[in-house]
C-alpha cells in the first residue's frame, strides 16, 4: 500500500502521558530512542533539548517531537513513558521513510532532464527519503517551472512505498488549440510557421513571447493581443487567442527635385511601390522609377519560404545610368535560418557597363541577426550584420576585388516609456582600390546627413538617434552622424600615414517622422561642422 507524503507538512504527533496528579514530581530519568534503523541517534539526540534530570515539561517535550519530525525522515514521531525507580523514561518511537530504491518521475515530457529535476527536489537513489528537503524542492521546482514559462506547470501527487518507491507526478501543462482572429489579409500560414509552439506541445509563455516577437518583425501587423485561457483543469490544457491590428504593408512614394551636381542640374521625378505581403503570402515586390538625369528602373521580388520551406529567395533587376554610364544589373540570393536568430545569404550579381563595355560579377555572404522588440519603434535588441563580398575570381568578370563590412544596431529605452535610443555602427573595408561603382558611400539622407555623397575604398559610420513618440503617428527624433571615407594611397606604408587620412566628418540636427497611409515619411534639417544647415526628405527610419 503506498504512502503519500504530506507536502503541507502537517504531522499528527502522539504524546502519552504521565498521570497529572504525579507529572510536577517526577524526573525524567532515561531518553531512549527506538525505530531508527538508518538515521544515527546522535543525530536524534541532537534535535531533543530535553536532557536526563530534567523535570517533567509536556511542551518541552512536544517541541522536540516537532524538532524530531522536522529533520525530514519520519513518516512519525510518538513519545510513551515508562516509570523506573530514579524518575520516567521517555521513549522517542519514530517511523522512518524508506531508503529510495526507485524514483520514477512522470510528465517530464522531455522539457527536463531526471538528473536535474532530482537535484531540484533533493532526493536521490540509495538515500533515506527527507521529506523536507523535498517539500523545498517541490516549492523550488515549481518556481522554476514560473521561470522557465511553463506558467501551467505543476506537481499533481507524490507518493512513496514501502519498498522505497518514489513516484512524483508532474503536469507540465500543454497548448490545445491556436485560434487567430483579424488577420483578414495575412494568411494563417503566414503566422502560423513563425510560431515554433503548436497544439499538443507544452506551453511556455517565454517561447510565445520570442515567437510573437518574430511574427511582429514581420512588419504586417501594427499589434498583437495575445489571449491565454484554460480548456481543461483536469488535462491542465489551454488555447491561446492571437487578435492581430493589420497595418498597412504597401506603400506608394513619389516626388519630384532638382539637382546639382559636377555633370550639370537638371530636374528629377521619381516614383517608389512596394508591398511587403503580396496576396496576404509575405511575399515582398517592389518597382522603383526614376526619370531625368541619371535615370533609373528597378524590380524586385522576395518570397521568403520558398516552395514552403526554409529557404529564402529573391531576384532583382535594374536598368539606370550612373555618371554618364548604362548599366544593366542583375541579382540573385538565397538564404537560409542559421541559429540563435540568425540567417544566412548568399548573393550572387551580374553588371554590365554598356558604356564601358565593362562586366563585373561577385558573390557576396551575408550573416544578419535581428532581436528587435519592435520593428517600427525598438527599445530593446538590435541587428547585426556580416558581410563578405569576392568580386571577380572564380565568379567571373573584368574586375576583381574584395569587401569586407560590419554593422551593429542597438536599441534601449530612453528617459520614459515612450523614448528611445538607437545606435548604429558601420564600417567598410577592401583588400586593394576599388573600381569606381564598388566604392563605398556616404552623404545624404540614410547615412552622413548634411553631406553631399563621398565615395571611398573604405568607410566608417555611426548614427546615434534619440526618437520620442510625441503623439501616435507622429515621433521627434535629435540625431548626430559621424563619418569618413578614404582610398587606398599607393604609398601608406606606416601607421601614421593612415592615421593622417582620417578626416571624420560630422552633423547633426532634428527630425520628425510621420505614419501615414503610404508609409512613414521622414524629414530631417542637418547641420554640418561649419552649421550650415540641409534638409533632408526621405521614407522610414533612417536605421
Amino acid at each position: 500500500m503506498k504512502k503519500s507524503i504530506l507536502l503541507t507538512g502537517i504531522l499528527l504527533l502522539c504524546l502519552v502521558l504521565v498521570p497529572t496528579g504525579t507529572a510536577a514530581q517526577e524526573i525524567l530519568a532515561e531518553i531512549e530512542i527506538t525505530g531508527n534503523e538508518n538515521i544515527p541517534e546522535e543525530e536524534i539526540r541532537a534535535q531533543i533539548s530535553s536532557q536526563p534530570g530534567d523535570e517533567y515539561d509536556r511542551e518541552v517535550l512536544t517541541e522536540d517531537m516537532e524538532a524530531v519530525y522536522e529533520m525530514g525522515y519520519f513518516e512519525d514521531v510518538s513519545v510513551s513513558f515508562q516509570s523506573t525507580a530514579e524518575g520516567l523514561k521517555a521513549i522517542f518511537e519514530v517511523q522512518e521513510f524508506p531508503r529510495l530504491a526507485e524514483i520514477d518521475l512522470r510528465g517530464l515530457d522531455d522539457v527536463y532532464q531526471e538528473e536535474e529535476v532530482k537535484e531540484i527536489l533533493g532526493v536521490a537513489e540509495g538515500e533515506v527519503l527527507n521529506a523536507e528537503r523535498m517539500n523545498i524542492g517541490v516549492r523550488d521546482l515549481r518556481n522554476r517551472f514560473q521561470d522557465d514559462g511553463y506558467i501551467l506547470g505543476r506537481i499533481e501527487d507524490v507518493d512513496v512505498t514501502p519498498e522505497g518507491v518514489l513516484t512524483v507526478d508532474i503536469n507540465i501543462g500543454y497548448l490545445e488549440e491556436i485560434v487567430l482572429e483579424g488577420n483578414e489579409k495575412t494568411r494563417d500560414y503566414v503566422i502560423l510557421r513563425e510560431l515554433e509552439i503548436e497544439p499538443g506541445d507544452p506551453l511556455n509563455y517565454n517561447q510565445l513571447q520570442r515567437n510573437l516577437e518574430r511574427v511582429f518583425r514581420l512588419e504586417f501587423f501594427e499589434d498583437i493581443y495575445p489571449d491565454l485561457r484554460m480548456v481543461s483543469e483536469a488535462q491542465n490544457t489551454a488555447n491561446l487567442t492571437l487578435e492581430f491590428l493589420e497595418g498597412n504593408t504597401g506603400s506608394i512614394n513619389f516626388g519630384a527635385g532638382y539637382q546639382q551636381n559636377p555633370e550639370g542640374s537638371n530636374w528629377f521625378g521619381f516614383l517608389d511601390l512596394e508591398e511587403k505581403n503580396l496576396f496576404g503570402r509575405a511575399q515582398e515586390i517592389s518597382l522603383y522609377g526614376r526619370l531625368g538625369g541619371e535615370r533609373e528602373i528597378r524590380l524586385s521580388f522576395y518570397e521568403p519560404r520558398l516552395f514552403g520551406t526554409d529557404l529564402s529567395f529573391d531576384i532583382e533587376g535594374a536598368d539606370f545610368i550612373q555618371r554618364g554610364d548604362r548599366f544593366r544589373e542583375f541579382t540573385t540570393a538565397l538564404g537560409y535560418p542559421l541559429f540563435a536568430d540568425w540567417r544566412g545569404n548568399v548573393r550572387f550579381r551580374h553588371r554590365n557597363n554598356l558604356h564601358e563595355d565593362i562586366l563585373t560579377r561577385s558573390m557576396t555572404f551575408r550573416g544578419r541577426q535581428d532581436t528587435r522588440d519592435n520593428p517600427i519603434f525598438p527599445q530593446s535588441g538590435g541587428i547585426n550584420e556580416l558581410t563578405l563580398e569576392f568580386g571577380g575570381y572564380l565568379v567571373g568578370g573584368d574586375e576583381d576585388f574584395i569587401k569586407y563590412g560590419v554593422e551593429t544596431r542597438r536599441f534601449t529605452e530612453g528617459y520614459q516609456d515612450d523614448h528611445a535610443v538607437g545606435l548604429r555602427v558601420r564600417t567598410g573595408l577592401s583588400d586593394a582600390e576599388l573600381p569606381q561603382q564598388e566604392k563605398y558611400a556616404i552623404g545624404g539622407p540614410d547615412t552622413l546627413r548634411g553631406y553631399d555623397r563621398m565615395t571611398g575604398d573604405n568607410m566608417l559610420l555611426t548614427n546615434l538617434e534619440y526618437r520620442v513618440q510625441i503623439i501616435d503617428n507622429v515621433q521627434g527624433v535629435g540625431f548626430l552622424d559621424i563619418g569618413h571615407v578614404w582610398n587606398h594611397e599607393p604609398d601608406e606604408d606606416s601607421p601614421e600615414k593612415i592615421f593622417r587620412t582620417f578626416h571624420f566628418s560630422r552633423s547633426q540636427g532634428l527630425g520628425v517622422r510621420v505614419d501615414t497611409p503610404i508609409g512613414q515619411v521622414r524629414l530631417d534639417y542637418a547641420f554640418d561642422q561649419d552649421w550650415s544647415g540641409t534638409p533632408h526628405f526621405g521614407f522610414g527610419h533612417t536605421f
